[in-house]
This record gives C-alpha cells, structure tokens and sequence, in this order.
C-alpha cells in the first residue's frame, strides 16, 4: 500500500526535513513495533495521568462529604443545647471566620472567670 503523494508546495517544506530525519535512521527503529510501543507507552502515560486526577477528586469529594457531615453535626449539638443564649452563641462560633495563621482561637471550651 503506497501513501499519496502531495504535490505542489503544501507542506513540502515541512515534510522534507521529517523524511529525511527518519531515512537516516537504523532499520530496526524504522521498524513498525518500535511505533507501536512507543503508542503503547504514551497511551499507559495518559492512563496514569487520568488515574491520578480522578483519584484526587474521589479524595476531594470524600473530604468534601466528611466537612459537611461534620458541620451539620456541630450545628445539630448547637441545636440541642438548653439555653436559648448558648444556642445563639454556638451557632455565632460555627459562622465564624476560621481563624489567622499565627493566631491561636479562643479556647471555648474552659469555664469562663467572672470577677464581681
């Protein structure tokens, strides 16, 4: 089977130099089966790339799933509270802005002192 010829100036520039590069190669890397390992290669390449993002976005998903679950976890202990005031100031906590690198959060969770 003979591939057609272009003929006129399209693309014989750029055809010419690839040609010839690949007429100056041994004859067992003109071989078929260096191509199609070669395809084989670059085809396992873009398997693995595709595996690596789409393992990614099931771990962004599952942390994703897990914030969530946690937040309205959190928002359902605020819930059950007693007071009306400790509701609303837990509630206040969990909308809070997360806070500054370098900044440690007010521990919450020791009682408060109050001087009178």
């Amino acid at each position: 089977m003979t591939r057609p010829t272009m003929h006129g100036s399209h693309g014989a520039g750029l055809r010419s130099p690839w040609r010839a590069w690949w007429q100056r190669l041994p004859p067992p890397l003109r071989a078929p089966a260096w191509r199609a390992g070669f395809a084989a290669l670059v085809i396992l390449a873009l398997l693995l790339g595709f595996h690596h993002v789409v393992r990614q976005s099931v771990r962004q998903g599952e942390v994703l799933r897990m914030s969530v679950s946690s937040h309205a976890e959190a928002v359902w202990r605020c819930q059950a509270l007693s007071s009306a005031r400790s509701r609303e100031q837990c509630l206040q906590q969990l909308q809070a802005p997360p806070a500054q690198p370098g900044r440690t959060p007010p521990n919450t969770a020791s009682p408060r002192v109050v001087s009178g």
